[in-house]
């Protein structure tokens, strides 16, 4: 999870929870049907921007996916950024303003971080912005969403 500078602006209009959730599971998708990735597991999640559980949250999604046997991991992941930065809208690194580990991509202030999971596979978690000012605190579960983002 991303520390506090994950604030919402009080400069930028609120996202309803459609917004919220389209701005980071269209992406997920967008990912998965450029690049081909053999999905195996994806969920969507609220998450609170601050330590106590009040709004703002943002929505976010985390899948993993397997890797073809004796492909380097880091390589793979090198080219999933190489082939989304030169889609319309992407670039390699982090959204303005953030600082996550690994490998990153930014689709506007959509953060998409890439790393290994277990056996052998890799994970991405994209993070949209904290600007939906809908109280989640009962609905921070995590959704399977496997099917509608493996079926892109």
């Amino acid at each position: 999870m991303f520390p506090s500078r994950h604030r919402a602006s009080p400069d930028v209009a609120p996202l309803s929870d459609e917004q919220s959730r389209a701005q980071v599971v269209d992406p997920a998708k967008e990912i998965v049907k450029t690049t081909g990735l053999h999905v195996t597991y994806a969920t969507f999640a609220w998450e609170w921007c601050n330590d106590q559980g009040d709004p703002p949250y943002h929505g976010r999604v985390d899948m993993t996916f397997d890797i073809p046997a004796g492909t380097d991991r880091n390589a793979f992941f090198r080219q999933i950024t190489a082939t989304m930065a030169k889609q319309p809208g992407w670039a390699s690194g982090a959204a303005p303003g953030m600082q996550p580990h690994g490998e990153n991509l930014h689709k506007g202030n959509v953060t998409i971080t890439m790393g290994p999971a277990p056996s052998n596979g890799g994970s991405i978690e994209l993070f949209g912005e904290c600007r939906n000012m809908n109280d989640h605190r009962n609905d921070s579960g995590w959704h399977d969403i496997t099917d509608e983002i493996a079926g892109s």
